[in-house]
């Protein structure tokens, strides 16, 4: 019978996007303004397939509400820097090949005093 996997973690990614699609995501630097639930998912889903690096701003704290809504955070969590949080949970699922970071701001002012801060960044 055939084999349908291969030895490469990837496999699935690479028959549907091919080898320039993949590594399109692995050479990508991805930053993310904000670290809420919708934020951690969308990032969760493209380091699991190979994404090469991405940055998380965000100025939140973990608080209580967000134990409820962020898959991400935990008890411990509780009043430290959310991007901080999210990062290390979101690096620890690719730890070979997606590097992760953070920046604690608000990205309103980054976009608004930095702009020039986002020419680091492939999206």
């Amino acid at each position: 019978a055939d084999k349908m996997a291969t030895d490469n973690k990837y496999d699935r990614q690479l028959r549907l996007w091919g080898k320039q699609g993949q590594i399109a995501l692995a050479e990508a630097h991805i930053c993310v303004l904000g670290s809420g639930p919708t934020a951690s998912e969308t990032l969760k889903n493209l380091v699991l397939p190979g994404l090469g690096s991405f940055t998380l701003v965000d100025n939140a704290v973990v608080g209580s509400a967000d134990l409820g809504n962020n898959f991400f955070v935990t008890a411990d969590s509780v009043g430290k820097p959310r991007a901080e949080v999210v990062t290390e949970f979101l690096t620890e699922m690719n730890p070979d090949d997606c590097t992760g970071s953070y920046r604690v701001a608000d990205p309103g002012d980054i976009i608004a005093n930095e702009p020039d801060y986002f020419n680091q960044f492939t999206l």
